[in-house]
């Protein structure tokens, strides 16, 4: 009998610890994903957007047309800090809030495939495989160490792999992805998703697109 009015009262105790963490996580985190938002639409300036909601406090996908007709397409999920016993387990696994945010390019040409991806990331990895394809055997493929980690670089130019290493350790935190891609003449980063980051993001996809195409012949 006492131990049944034990584990009934605890149930009581972490149903109500259940619900109190949930008002205060929800609240949070639509206030993480409004602010974190409107920072994106602030430093892109869309003409006009798109967005496809993931699920509940999830995150979304979007797409932006930006005013010089380029496409911008972003992608934002949230860690679940809304329900105490998944943010425990997310903690566990080092889940996180994350972004990618992918530029197309206009009037300049991607010359070459190039992609890091941070060691310990084989989720991300295992998508970059699938999206290259055969073409993933055709690059040259090696591990360069900065002062953010490790990370596992494919290459057509050896001299990219001083442009990563450069572009990494610029980085106030680790970047998680960057990539160029020739077939889809785009740039594209991943990294922890946090307020005031977005700038230094589409800094370090300008330094990168800078450095990896050429300027397109004007037809005048």
């Amino acid at each position: 009998m006492i131990i049944e009015v034990i584990a009934f009262s605890a149930l009581i105790i972490a149903s109500a610890i259940s619900v109190i963490w949930y008002f205060r996580g929800r609240r949070k985190m639509l206030k993480f994903i409004k602010e974190f938002t409107d920072e994106l639409e602030r430093e892109l300036r869309p003409a006009d957007k798109e967005y496809v909601l993931l699920g509940y406090l999830v995150g979304y996908r979007a797409k932006y047309k930006l005013e010089d007709g380029r496409n911008a397409y972003i992608l934002l999920t949230t860690a679940p800090r809304h329900s105490f016993f998944y943010y425990l387990i997310a903690r566990a696994l080092n889940r996180e809030d994350r972004v990618t945010i992918m530029l197309e390019l206009t009037g300049r040409n991607v010359l070459r495939d190039l992609h890091a991806v941070k060691k310990g990331e084989s989720r991300i990895l295992n998508v970059l495989l699938r999206d290259l394809g055969s073409r993933a055997e055709r690059l040259s493929r090696t591990i360069i160490k900065t002062s953010k980690g490790d990370y596992e670089v494919f290459y057509e130019e050896p001299r990219d792999l001083e442009l990563i290493n450069k572009i990494i350790d610029s980085r106030p935190k680790p970047i998680i992805k960057l990539s160029a891609y020739k077939s889809l003449n785009a740039v594209e980063v991943v990294s922890r998703a946090e307020l005031g980051s977005v700038n230094e993001l589409l800094g370090s996809l300008k330094i990168l697109a800078r450095n990896i195409s050429k300027s397109l012949p004007s037809h005048n």
